[in-house]
């Protein structure tokens, strides 16, 4: 039976990038992802620039779509239009985790897709992992297994089942358009209104040569995406077809779990979705870094892994738990929607990540002020 220090169940943002920093960090580390990739995954594939800084790496050009994106509008309940300016990072996140995947294996993890976990069994100092591939099934030892499965995690799963509920809590849609339109292909479109999203915005951008249309519901999911989309048809006058249509629902609550003893949780699996700033991939990247910082702490003072990795995301969770609340309120109806977008609130927001983007320039990595605020 293969051993291993560190086993990651989970190829994407948060997975790809503690298996890569546990590699680099000198221990022996298996990434297994469920999918034969490439492998799509619906998602914006938009980030800010301080997000090369939380890879460790510049994204080459050619991982990146076409049409940059540096331009926002938007769109208030009462059809005040807000703009703004503000480079942004855009790729569809089958070539970027591809990519990550990559970066992880040359750091000197095993990287093996197209390999799902079964199970794992805790012992007293290793952990079993069961992994199948479409023609065998095996087992591995670990010393830490790190859960990055996203918000459907086998991994979560089995640690705390009550976290799921028999229904799926909700899900977004997204259309992908292909023709003419009155839209501005560098602009990431913003439309803030409970009759097209009561989660957090309906959007509109640009990726290549594709118009993704999208929104999220508690219920009704397709309901919203339909009035949406056709509110946008008529509006920008969009002239051509709908190529593909894609979603994603989850039975995860909205509970932030990150693990215990030696089994971490990170990104989507441990729940550090941040609904209130519309983001989740700049926080999956940080907890698959401190995670591993927590695994080194655990191992150079004897600590217990969990515990030190909860210390260290402290700060994180507390901003995602309080954004959860001002989301609770700001969706409350359309009124607050409004007051929230307020001239004087934009105004300080966009001093604010003005200010914040010079900053991120020379905090570490663990320290930057993520956008918006």
């Amino acid at each position: 039976m293969e051993e291993y220090d560190v086993v990651v169940v989970g190829g994407g943002v948060a997975g790809s990038l503690a298996a890569r920093f546990a590699a680099k960090g000198g221990f022996k580390t298996l990434l297994v992802e469920k999918f034969k990739t490439p492998r799509n995954k619906p998602c914006s594939g938009i980030q800010f620039q301080y997000f090369e800084k939380l890879i460790g790496e510049k994204i080459p050009r050619e991982k990146l779509c076409r049409n940059e994106l540096f331009k926002v509008e938007m769109i208030t309940p009462k059809g005040k239009v807000l703009k703004g300016k503000m480079k942004m990072l855009k790729f569809w996140r089958s070539t970027f985790d591809s990519w990550l995947n990559s970066l992880a294996a040359d750091a000197g993890a095993d990287f093996r897709d197209n390999t799902s976990l079964i199970d794992f069994v805790e012992g007293k100092d290793k952990i079993i992992v069961k992994l199948a591939t479409e023609n065998m099934r095996y087992e591995v030892k670990a010393r830490y297994l790190i859960g990055a499965d996203g918000m459907l995690s086998r991994v979560r799963k089995k640690l705390r089942p009550q976290d799921f509920d028999k229904k799926t809590s909700g899900a977004t849609v997204n259309y992908y358009f292909v023709g003419e339109t009155k839209l501005d292909p560098n602009t990431l479109y913003m439309f803030y209104n409970r009759e097209f999203c009561p989660l957090m915005f309906a959007w509109v951008y640009l990726k290549d040569d594709k118009w993704v249309i999208g929104t999220g519901a508690n219920e009704n999911p397709l309901e919203y995406a339909n009035r949406f989309f056709n509110y946008v048809k008529e509006n920008y006058e969009l002239r051509g077809e709908i190529v593909k249509k894609e979603g994603f629902s989850s039975t995860l609550k909205s509970t932030i779990y990150l693990g215990e003893g030696r089994m971490l949780m990170v990104g989507d699996a441990a729940g550090l979705v941040d609904l209130y700033r519309g983001a989740g991939m700049d926080n999956a990247a940080l907890s698959g870094r401190l995670a591993v910082k927590a695994i080194t702490k655990a191992e150079e003072e004897g600590l217990e892994a969990a515990k030190a990795y909860e210390k260290l995301m402290k700060k994180v969770v507390k901003k995602i738990k309080a954004n959860a609340k001002r989301q609770i309120k700001r969706l409350s109806s359309n009124n607050e929607l409004e007051k929230s977008l307020s001239p004087l609130n934009m105004l300080k927001g966009g001093l604010h990540m003005l200010i914040a983007n010079q900053i991120n320039k020379i905090l570490p990595p663990e320290k930057l002020i993520f956008f918006p605020p």
